[in-house]
């Protein structure tokens, strides 16, 4: 089974994402801020994290906890944001543009860990799933 550890700073978008991925059948967890979620990987690494920009503290981060786990045990890394950061600050991985659609969000993180099949919330039988106000 697929894991995945969601880290956002938002809980409404954490409880949507874990809700859809857990119906396809992947293990979620999840944090609101980054460093407890590098803690959470740091425990047990996931098949990837996806990680909201917003998440990360105003004082700085430390991508350390996630540079210290083996290669063979690093998770992907899908960072969410208006805007790519440059620099040395990340570790790399892919990025999407926010403001994103769930489903394309979905899409992309099945791609990455290696899931494939229709997404129920971009299914016609399926209700839709409504995303997170904007404040």
């Amino acid at each position: 089974m697929s894991s995945v550890l969601v880290v956002d700073p938002a809980e409404e978008t954490r409880e949507v994402l874990e809700t859809v991925l857990e119906r396809r059948g992947i293990s979620t967890r999840s944090a609101g801020r980054l460093l407890a979620g590098l803690a959470l990987a740091r425990q047990a690494p996931p098949d990837l994290m996806v990680v909201d920009l917003e998440s990360i503290d105003d004082a700085g981060h430390d991508w350390s906890p996630f540079g210290e786990l083996p290669a063979d045990h690093r998770p992907k890394l899908l960072l969410l944001g208006t805007f790519r950061r440059q620099g040395d600050s990340f570790p790399g991985g892919d990025f999407l543009r926010k403001p994103y659609e769930y489903a394309v969000l979905i899409r992309k993180i099945e791609e990455l860990i290696g899931e494939s099949g229709p997404c129920p919330p971009c299914s016609s039988s399926a209700a839709p799933i409504k995303e997170p106000a904007l404040s």
